[in-house]
Protein backbone atom coordinates (compact mmCIF):
# COMPACT_ATOMS: atom_id res chain seq x y z
CA UNK A 1 0.00 0.00 0.00
CA UNK A 2 1.75 3.20 -1.04
CA UNK A 3 0.93 6.20 1.88
CA UNK A 4 2.18 9.59 1.65
CA UNK A 5 4.23 9.63 4.70
CA UNK A 6 3.32 12.26 7.47
CA UNK A 7 6.07 14.62 7.39
CA UNK A 8 5.10 15.41 3.80
CA UNK A 9 1.18 15.69 4.89
CA UNK A 10 2.14 18.11 7.34
CA UNK A 11 4.02 20.24 5.02
CA UNK A 12 1.36 20.76 2.71
CA UNK A 13 -0.80 22.06 5.63
CA UNK A 14 2.09 24.27 6.44
CA UNK A 15 2.12 25.52 2.88
CA UNK A 16 -1.96 26.10 2.96
CA UNK A 17 -3.06 22.90 1.40
CA UNK A 18 -6.21 21.70 2.51
CA UNK A 19 -6.11 18.21 0.74
CA UNK A 20 -3.06 16.19 0.42
CA UNK A 21 -1.38 16.02 -3.18
CA UNK A 22 -1.90 12.70 -5.26
CA UNK A 23 1.58 11.19 -5.07
CA UNK A 24 3.59 11.68 -8.12
CA UNK A 25 5.41 9.20 -10.04
CA UNK A 26 7.93 9.79 -12.49
CA UNK A 27 9.91 7.53 -14.84
CA UNK A 28 13.17 8.67 -16.55
CA UNK A 29 13.22 7.63 -20.45
CA UNK A 30 16.22 8.30 -23.18
CA UNK A 31 15.24 11.61 -25.45
CA UNK A 32 17.42 9.81 -28.22
CA UNK A 33 15.63 5.79 -27.62
CA UNK A 34 12.16 7.48 -27.56
CA UNK A 35 12.61 9.58 -30.61
CA UNK A 36 13.59 6.74 -32.71
CA UNK A 37 10.88 4.58 -31.06
CA UNK A 38 8.33 7.48 -31.98
CA UNK A 39 10.11 7.89 -36.08
CA UNK A 40 9.03 4.06 -36.48
CA UNK A 41 5.75 4.08 -34.68
CA UNK A 42 5.10 7.45 -37.31
CA UNK A 43 6.30 5.49 -40.46
CA UNK A 44 4.19 2.80 -39.52
CA UNK A 45 1.04 4.57 -39.18
CA UNK A 46 1.22 6.04 -42.35
CA UNK A 47 1.88 2.60 -44.27
CA UNK A 48 -1.18 1.94 -42.23
CA UNK A 49 -2.82 4.69 -43.59
CA UNK A 50 -1.56 3.86 -47.32
CA UNK A 51 -3.02 0.45 -46.88
CA UNK A 52 -6.49 1.82 -45.64
CA UNK A 53 -7.13 4.74 -47.65
CA UNK A 54 -10.61 5.48 -48.99
CA UNK A 55 -11.78 3.32 -46.03
CA UNK A 56 -13.54 4.28 -42.73
CA UNK A 57 -10.07 3.55 -40.90
CA UNK A 58 -7.96 6.23 -43.20
CA UNK A 59 -9.54 9.23 -40.51
CA UNK A 60 -8.42 7.72 -37.54
CA UNK A 61 -4.81 6.60 -38.92
CA UNK A 62 -4.93 10.37 -39.78
CA UNK A 63 -5.77 11.34 -36.27
CA UNK A 64 -3.03 8.99 -34.98
CA UNK A 65 -0.26 10.09 -36.98
CA UNK A 66 -0.93 13.71 -36.54
CA UNK A 67 -0.81 13.28 -32.46
CA UNK A 68 2.24 11.01 -32.24
CA UNK A 69 4.11 13.73 -34.79
CA UNK A 70 3.29 16.43 -32.72
CA UNK A 71 4.70 14.49 -30.16
CA UNK A 72 7.70 13.26 -31.89
CA UNK A 73 7.86 17.24 -32.73
CA UNK A 74 7.82 18.23 -29.37
CA UNK A 75 10.76 15.25 -28.28
CA UNK A 76 12.90 16.83 -30.41
CA UNK A 77 12.60 19.84 -29.48
CA UNK A 78 13.52 19.25 -25.47
CA UNK A 79 17.21 19.58 -24.84
CA UNK A 80 18.84 17.33 -22.30
CA UNK A 81 19.80 13.75 -22.78
CA UNK A 82 16.72 12.54 -21.05
CA UNK A 83 13.34 13.32 -20.06
CA UNK A 84 11.12 12.55 -17.50
CA UNK A 85 7.38 11.31 -18.07
CA UNK A 86 5.12 12.07 -15.01
CA UNK A 87 1.82 10.95 -13.82
CA UNK A 88 -0.33 11.64 -10.42
CA UNK A 89 -2.20 8.94 -9.16
CA UNK A 90 -5.64 9.85 -8.14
Amino acid sequence: MNRIPRALLEIEALLGSTTPSPPVEALVVERRGLTQILRRTCAELHEQRQRVAGALGEADAVRQIKYWEDVLCWVKDQGGSDLIVMSRKA
